[in-house]
């Protein structure tokens, strides 16, 4: 029989755990509160919340009191009225200079105001003190009640401590960081301080300033709200998008998401001036010789038409190609890669996971059955142990950079494969600082370990994997103590961690590029997921693989076929089954032989035998490999079609710019790393005459002689399912409400897979694969003796091009080359002096940034800013199998510019 009690005469069910005050708000029935927020730890401070409870001699606070069987409570009455109206009078007795006001509408404090009968203390002063030194948070000590909820907010949902209150009583105040000005603390700008801040003490200044050149007063209401997806990175957090006229006010996180939980990171929250930046892009631009004047969209469909049809019939279809973009939604990458495929007749259809992403995907395809993640987010809270190698979530995924920093706090063990000190090392139990290319060597000896620990987990391996003598043989000829110094690690630490993550359970295995973008790329991920074997991880929850994403939409990019070899949902080109289906769906039939992948397009464009490009949504002028041989492969383009946003470096060598709408400007469907398609929705409207890339590629396609008739993105989704059923036949846009589908969704009535391989891998049993460790092409090369290892900052993306056209860069204003100590020494460098940098390929100039993060001989440089050219650095040495090419490996020196 259920437990009960009685709130203010109404019976209720008495839950574990339960207090009075979240049993009421169970009930629906309110009890006033300023400190507490649920979820967080209870502060209990605020005394607001005070309830009366028979047989107790005093008024008890509901938010850290258990609620018994049989408690008889009362939450409103007029003793408690009075107290609470007192205790509230006096918090804002205790600032005067604050000008609160009882008002309904305002703040939380506000609100509780007026509800209460209590009276303001005078206006408002000016000048007080107000610290607007960070570009995106103020704070008005004034106003700050010393609740606690923002140093709550700060280190259990960001996990970052950056709040401390200091003194008592009267005396207290809020600190930040080691200084009073807000700009120099460790802050990382998430936000979450300003959501549950109940005063107004902490607040956003591109809402209150308008960095976008306009005003918006607090007072200022939105006439709409658009739940939307992120346009960063892929975690695919869930937005609400603040907007009135043409202009965004305020981004704020979904409560309700299933991914970030109302969670955002800077870029998601902030910054997003881009996009009323006064250069994007408006319409259709045509160069001749170097002049460039504006087109209609008939005039534009016209002139690609022709010129596509043109060299179709000059030099045939394989003359041409098209790289499909991962920041645009699946219904464009499907048409794009479609139109290619079935109208102009070639696979030459690529995307940027080749650059970034292919090596994992196709390790575990080989391996497991399916080259995307077999867990999901929600294991990071499941997990006993979870591994990061090669991914740095707290820059390039920080919301899921901070639920693993959470995770760690409640016990989970952690593990660090990097070769920097990254934020999640500093907390690690064991971090492995490897020398980078040297990723196999470090996973076979962890396996070697584990095997002659007897830490494996045999009937997982009995029953579910294949290969395993062949696989014991091969690691009975793996030395430790040479493999330790092949990757620069000492033999104890990697004892430690193989022992650290044998104790704690299947562990989580988080990893990113780190592994994907070498030569030895799918080797890397398939000896990592050796381990995930041998411990039996892959198909349990709170365990699995999960490689992090790194653009909003290039898991679904791939998932829609844009890739040369494989069709929608990973099907091959020459399957019958398919192809019958596709007979009728498509009515023509792409041709049976893989295409070229993305390098060797243009490679392909090098030596003429590719002649025209449509490139959608990637700056591959300064995103990809080899800088010099990339700008001359567009050079010799006779056909140059780009889709974009803004006039980019590689829009300069087009013939042709296509204005795009951005992701706050059409509809579709993202899928973010854990599989989960969710929904895009227009927030606004484009800018001048740009259209949402699906309907160019639909339009484009029609003028050519196809008939298609999407009227929506909803119908190119019910397509898709079509193709895929396998994977996508129960995805539909109205499936989707409110937090996606993840596949495989194969039927209208499945639920969606959380867990992929539970019951099972796909491909049958999984396979242990014996890997030998081969150096890099630029390991030891004679005169370069520096490895340089290229990545992402927190404050900015990819080439910078959204990032850089908003408040972000007062953040992270240049880029810099980290460097450790003993290097600089020995090379004369100061901290912040110019440096110059030569590799086999290219040369750059960069500031130093003398720091101990890296290791010696190890250099760190982003990508994130044009000026530096990072990628004239980096060579055309990829990985044989993937394509993918080695970002995180380059042989360079360096001097004292």
């Amino acid at each position: 029989m259920t437990a009960t009690a009685t709130i203010d005469g109404r019976r209720v069910a008495v839950r574990e755990d339960d207090t009075i005050l979240s049993a009421a708000r169970r009930a629906g029935i309110p009890i006033p509160t300023l400190c507490h927020v649920q979820g967080l730890a209870v502060e209990g401070g605020c005394r607001l919340c005070v309830v009366e409870v028979e047989g107790t001699g005093r008024p008890q606070a509901a938010c850290h009191t258990p609620l018994e069987p049989g408690n008889e409570v009362r939450t409103d009455t007029p003793a408690l009225s009075a107290l609470r109206r007192n205790v509230l009078q006096l918090v804002v007795d205790e600032h005067p200079d604050a000008g609160f006001t009882a008002n309904p509408d305002g703040m939380p404090l506000e609100r509780l105001m007026a509800e209460l009968g209590v009276a303001g203390r005078g206006p408002r002063r000016d000048p007080i003190a107000v610290d607007a030194s960070h570009p995106y948070l103020r704070f008005e000590r004034a106003r700050c009640i010393t609740c606690r909820r923002c140093l709550l907010a700060c280190s259990e949902l960001q996990g970052q401590d950056v709040y401390a209150v200091e003194n008592r009583g009267a005396e207290s105040r809020l600190v930040f960081g080691g200084s009073e000005v807000f700009a120099e603390s460790p802050c990382v700008a998430c936000g979450a301080c300003v959501d549950l801040c109940p005063s107004g003490a902490l607040s956003d200044r591109d809402r209150e300033n308008g960095h976008a050149g306009y005003h918006i007063t607090r007072s200022t209401r939105s006439t709409r709200s658009t739940r939307t997806t992120c346009g960063y990175c892929g975690v695919g957090c869930q937005l609400d998008v603040e907007t009135k006229g043409r202009r965004i006010l305020r981004i704020a996180g979904t409560p309700e998401a299933a991914v970030n939980r109302g969670h955002l990171c800077v870029k998601g929250r902030y910054a997003h001036a881009w996009q009323s930046s006064r250069d994007r892009l408006k319409r259709p631009m045509l160069r001749t010789g170097s002049d460039w004047h504006e087109l209609t969209w008939p005039e534009a469909m016209g002139w690609t038409t022709q010129r596509l049809n043109e060299i179709r019939e000059a030099h045939g279809p394989d003359a041409l190609g098209v790289f499909t973009s991962s920041r645009s939604t699946n219904e464009a990458a499907y048409l794009l890669q479609k139109l290619f495929r079935t109208v102009i007749g070639t696979n030459n259809v690529d995307c940027c996971a080749r650059v970034c992403h292919a090596s994992t995907a196709l390790a575990l395809q080989r391996v497991t059955g399916t080259g995307a993640a077999s867990a999901s987010y929600t294991d990071l809270e499941r997990a006993s142990c979870i591994v990061v190698a090669g991914a740095n979530p707290t820059e390039a995924h920080p919301v899921l950079g901070a639920r693993i920093k959470r995770a760690r706090r409640r016990g989970a063990a952690l593990v660090v494969i990097d070769p920097r000190r990254i934020e999640l090392a500093e907390d690690a139990d064991v971090h492995l600082a490897l020398r980078p290319g040297t990723n196999v060597a470090l996973f076979n000896a962890l396996a070697k370990v584990l095997l002659d620990e007897g830490a494996i987990d045999r009937r997982y391996v009995e029953e579910r994997i294949e290969g395993f003598e062949d696989f014991v043989e091969f690691l009975e000829g793996v030395d430790l103590e040479k493999n330790a110094r092949l990757c620069g690690v000492d033999l104890a630490s990697i004892l430690a961690a193989a022992r650290r993550i044998s104790a704690s359970g299947p562990p989580l295995f988080v990893h990113g590029l780190g592994l994907s973008e070498q030569t030895q790329g799918t080797a890397s991920v398939m000896a990592l997921c050796n381990l995930g074997m041998l411990l039996g991880s892959i198909g349990r929850p709170g365990a699995g693989m999960l490689p992090l994403r790194g653009q909003n939409n290039v898991q679904g990019n791939a998932d829609m076929g844009a890739m040369p070899g494989q069709l929608t949902g990973y099907q091959t080109l020459t399957d019958p089954e398919l192809r019958d289906r596709l007979a009728t769906l498509w009515g023509s039939l792409p041709p049976e032989e893989a295409g070229l992948t993305i390098p060797e397009m243009l490679e392909a464009a090098h030596s003429g035998r590719i002649r025209g490009l449509w490139i959608q949504g990637e700056d591959v002028a300064q995103s990809d490999p080899n800088e010099r041989q990339v700008l001359e492969a567009l050079r010799r383009l006779d056909l140059l079609i780009v889709q974009e946003l803004f006039f980019t470096e590689t829009a300069r060598h087009a013939h042709l710019v296509l204005p795009a709408a951005s992701v706050f400007e059409q509809e579709g469907t993202f899928t973010n790393g854990e599989r989960r398609i969710q929904r895009v929705r227009p927030a606004l409207p484009p800018p001048g005459d740009a259209l949402p890339d699906w309907q160019v590629a639909r339009d484009v396609a029609n003028a050519m002689g196809a008939n298609w008739h999407y009227a929506s993105a909803s119908r190119v989704m019910d397509e898709i399912a079509w193709v895929a059923p396998r994977l996508f036949g129960g995805v539909s846009f109205a499936r989707l409400e409110p937090n996606g589908l993840q596949w495989p969704c194969p039927t209208a009535d499945h639920a969606g897979t959380e867990c992929v391989h539970a019951d099972g891998f796909l491909r049958g049993r999984g396979s242990l694969v014996a890997v030998e460790y081969e150096p890099s092409p630029e390991d030891a090369v004679e005169g370069y003796p520096y490895c340089l290892v290229t990545g992402r900052v927190l404050d900015h993306y990819n080439v910078g091009s959204m990032t850089r056209r908003t408040p972000n860069v007062e953040l992270e204003p240049d880029d810099r080359l980290e460097i450790h100590p003993d290097d600089a020494k020995r090379e004369g460098i100061a901290d912040g002096a110019a440096v110059s940098l030569e590799s086999r390929w290219g040369a750059a100039c960069v500031p130093a940034r003398i720091t101990s993060r890296v290791r010696p001989g190890t250099l760190f440089l982003s990508f994130h800013f044009p000026e530096t050219h990072a990628n004239r650095l980096t060579g055309s040495q990829r990985d044989p199998e993937s394509n993918c090419p080695e970002y995180k490996v380059t042989a360079v020196r360096i001097a004292a510019a």
